[in-house]
C-alpha cells in the first residue's frame, strides 16, 4: 500500500469520527425560535405535548394571585391542526408570533403576531400557518362540566 492510500485511509477515519462529533452536538442544541424582533430558544423539556398532536407544546401558567384565571403558553408548528370540542374552555387568545386561523362561534379569524382575540368558548378549531406562539387565557368559573372533567382527568 502506498503512503497516499494510507494518508487517505486515515484521513476519511478523521472525517468520520469529526462528522459522527459533529452531529451528536447538534443533537444536544435546544430548538431554536425566531419571534418577530428576537429570538427564543426553546429546550421544550419541562412542556407537556398536545393528545392529538406530539407537535404542539403547551405550558400552564401559574397564576396564584388568581386561581379563577387558567392560562397556558402555547408552541403550534406551522402545519399543525386542532379540534378542542368541549374539552378546553378559551376565553381570549393572544398571538405573540405566527399566524393561525381560529374557528369559534361559527365564525374563522386570522390570529397573527401581537394581535388577541377573545371567543368565550369551548368548541374551537385551529390550524397554524406559521410557528405559532399563543398565551391562552380563561375563567375556570366558565368551564362547562365536560371541560373541568377533562382537565381533572388530565392532572392539570
Amino acid at each position: 500500500m502506498e503512503l497516499t492510500e494510507q494518508k487517505q485511509i486515515v484521513l476519511n477515519r478523521v472525517n468520520g469520527l469529526i462528522s459522527k462529533r459533529h452531529n451528536e452536538l447538534l443533537e444536544r442544541l435546544p430548538s431554536v425560535h425566531e419571534i418577530d424582533d428576537g429570538i427564543v430558544i426553546s429546550f421544550f423539556t419541562d412542556w407537556d405535548n398536545c393528545a392529538d398532536d406530539n407537535e404542539i407544546k403547551f405550558k400552564k401558567v401559574d397564576t396564584p394571585d388568581n386561581p379563577d384565571e387558567s392560562m397556558v403558553f402555547f408552541f403550534i408548528p406551522k402545519g399543525a391542526f386542532f379540534e378542542l370540542k368541549q374539552r378546553f374552555y378559551i376565553g381570549c387568545m393572544t398571538c405573540l408570533s405566527g399566524a393561525i386561523d381560529i374557528t369559534a362561534n361559527n365564525k374563522t379569524k386570522l390570529l397573527e403576531a401581537t394581535t388577541k382575540i377573545c371567543i368565550n368558548t369551548d368548541d374551537v378549531i385551529g390550524k397554524a400557518y406559521e410557528n405559532t406562539y399563543l398565551i391562552v387565557c380563561s375563567d375556570r368559573s366558565e368551564w362547562g362540566n365536560a371541560t373541568k372533567d377533562h382537565v381533572k382527568e388530565l392532572g392539570y
